[in-house]
């Protein structure tokens, strides 16, 4: 495998086709905008003397005292259906988010993988993502019930034990259940991820479900276990540095906005905003160069496999 000719092409495809970084940005996760309130922002110089201290910490407790929220007019019944309407506004946040990262999770591999027949429009990839999405979140699921089920076992046994009043055995379990765990985390830090990945090219190009994607894809993994493994090592290696380049990028540009909140805090927004859709510009890039780098190695060992 040309590791060189492999980044070379993910970081050029990714760059020409700016239309991906829509969909790498919402598929790296969907979060909360949060908002920017300039009455957060107070820059006050303390009083000349103990007196005047005295007095406007007075004035304030009678203004606090006077605005205090009376709470009593608030029933039982009512603080119930206000606890139970946040929890569905919470879960219907989490079913948009889920929806939405899948979605353009499915959109971006399937641009990708279309490069040759069509050129990648927003149109075509928002498509396949609702077509796909449900599969790519099947994925997720299956694998995160099996990360469940395994710890779950490891935490029984040692949980049973120590309700028995076997404080040594419990112990000793403990420690192998510790050191099964470590593992356990390594493998799913790598083989887990590298599985995932290919499963979700094989839902598209394959046209399989997400049972059968991860048999594939664990089967390929298995096959190609020494490449796979590098270029798990070799991506993990680019984004170390890429992220360190983006920390080295990030320390001027956050000096230059500090310093403009300090003349004026106005200019400090105005020049977040651009430092923002920068930023926001980058996620999405780099997110559409990973997704290009691992669907070439997908198609690299699908050849293999004649697919």
């Amino acid at each position: 495998m040309d590791f060189a000719t492999l980044i070379k092409k993910s970081f050029s495809f990714a760059w020409n086709n700016r239309i991906l970084w829509i969909f790498g940005l919402l598929s790296g996760g969907v979060s909360g905008a949060g908002s920017m309130n300039p009455g957060g922002f107070n820059f006050t110089f303390p009083g000349s003397s103990t007196e005047d201290s005295s007095e406007k910490v007075q004035g304030i407790s009678k203004v606090l005292g006077a605005s205090d929220f009376n709470t009593e007019f608030l029933t039982s019944d009512m603080l119930m259906v206000l606890v139970l309407l946040i929890v569905l506004i919470a879960l219907l946040v989490l079913i948009f988010a889920v929806f939405v990262t899948n979605w353009a999770g499915a959109g971006l591999v399937y641009s990708i993988l279309g490069r040759n027949k069509d050129r990648p429009t927003f149109k075509a990839g928002a498509s396949a993502g609702l077509k796909y999405w449900w599969r790519y979140f099947k994925i997720s699921l299956i694998f995160f019930a099996a990360v469940v089920t395994v710890l779950a076992m490891l935490a029984l046994p040692v949980g049973l034990l120590f309700l028995s009043r076997m404080e040594v055995f419990a112990i000793i379990a403990l420690i192998v259940a510790g050191i099964i765990f470590l593992v356990f985390i390594f493998l799913i830090a790598i083989v887990g991820s590298l599985i995932i990945t290919i499963s979700q090219r094989v839902v598209i190009h394959k046209e399989k479900g997400a049972l059968e994607s991860i048999r594939l894809a664990g089967g390929l993994v298995k096959k190609n276990i020494g490449e796979s493994a590098l270029t798990w090592l070799v991506a993990a290696g680019v984004s170390f540095g890429a992220g360190f380049a983006a920390i080295i990028a990030l320390l001027p540009i956050g000096a230059v906005i500090f310093v403009l909140f300090l003349v004026n805090i106005w200019l400090g927004f105005i020049a977040v905003i651009p430092a923002m859709i920068i930023g926001l510009a980058a996620a999405g890039f780099w997110n559409a160069v990973m997704a290009t780098y691992w669907t070439l190695f997908y198609e690299h060992l699908a050849s293999k496999e004649g697919w």
